[in-house]
């Protein structure tokens, strides 16, 4: 990984950014392997390996059903929980995923994800 000035990578620095909106509980990179590249939490009950081996298999899954609809290519995916969400977005290789705890400003949420993609996909 590049390191800025200030010894942070870029792409920690985009992260960074996304964790700090309003109830965002972590924001993750995964391989499609199912590897955490880079993550922000401030949840330290997080299992991170877990959440994107699970993670990858799932959206596999919701893309494979997708494609057999013929629906397009998959842009953002949006699971809501009893106590939490989480927005996912492929990046080609890897996948960017943000959960918040429920009450989120999904709209923010979405827009917010979706504008930082293109600096999330830069900075890998």
């Amino acid at each position: 990984m590049r390191k800025t000035l200030a010894g942070i990578t870029p792409i920690k620095k985009v992260l960074t950014e996304l964790s700090r909106l309003p109830k965002v509980i972590g924001v993750f990179v995964i391989s499609k392997e199912g590897f955490v590249i880079e993550s922000i939490t401030s949840r330290e009950a997080f299992d991170e390996e877990a959440l994107a081996a699970m993670s990858t298999a799932a959206i596999g899954s919701i893309e494979a059903l997708g494609k057999e609809l013929d629906l397009g290519k998959t842009e953002m995916i949006t699971l809501e929980y009893s106590g939490s969400l989480i927005l996912a977005s492929d990046l080609g290789e890897n996948l960017v995923m943000l959960v918040a705890e429920k009450g989120a400003v999904l709209g923010r949420l979405r827009y917010e994800l979706k504008k930082n993609i293109p600096r999330i996909t830069a900075a890998l």
